[in-house]
């Protein structure tokens, strides 16, 4: 049994509830004491105990040490590993897509429209670093080291802001 609503029923109950809400809004706000029921000399004692208890917190936190604290002669290793395996996993990834594209090109398999075909994608994604020349990708070093400059002059230009 499928009761169906046709519009002008459907309009008018959801337009009949959405008066009901309102008007009962208006209703609960309008009645309800706002007052608190207190005075000032209760209220002041009762902040200043719970200011006290936060300012109790925020000493608590700041006396923990970190979890671990990482040296600078093992964080700087780390992060030029990191580095260098970034280049080495979008060398290994453009050689991948080359070898797609040249088994596209000999028909061995079908061709697809891709994200990657977009200029918008090797511009603004790869910052122009690895871009596709006459069917390969190949990577651009001027682009490649514009965008080392441009990011270390973005570092040091927001650690001087911090």
């Amino acid at each position: 049994m499928e009761a169906k609503l046709n519009s002008s029923k459907f309009l008018f109950y959801f337009f009949g509830g959405y008066l009901f809400l309102i008007v009962a809004l208006i209703f609960f706000s309008s009645s309800a004491d706002i007052s608190g029921g207190g005075s000032l000399e209760d209220i002041i004692p009762s902040f200043e105990e719970g200011m006290a208890h936060t300012e109790k917190k925020n000493e608590e936190k700041a006396k923990k040490e970190p979890l671990w604290d990482v040296p600078n002669h093992i964080a700087a290793p780390i992060l030029i590993m990191a580095s260098i395996l970034d280049i080495v996993i979008i060398l290994l990834w453009a050689r991948n897509e080359n070898r797609k594209r040249e088994a596209q090109e000999a028909g061995i398999i079908p061709v697809k429209k891709r994200w990657t075909d977009s200029k918008w994608f090797w511009n603004f994604i790869a910052l122009g670093v690895v871009q596709p020349n006459n069917g390969r990708i190949v990577v651009n070093w001027r682009n490649l080291i514009a965008a080392v400059i441009l990011l270390t002059v973005l570092k040091f230009a927001i650690l001087d802001q911090l």
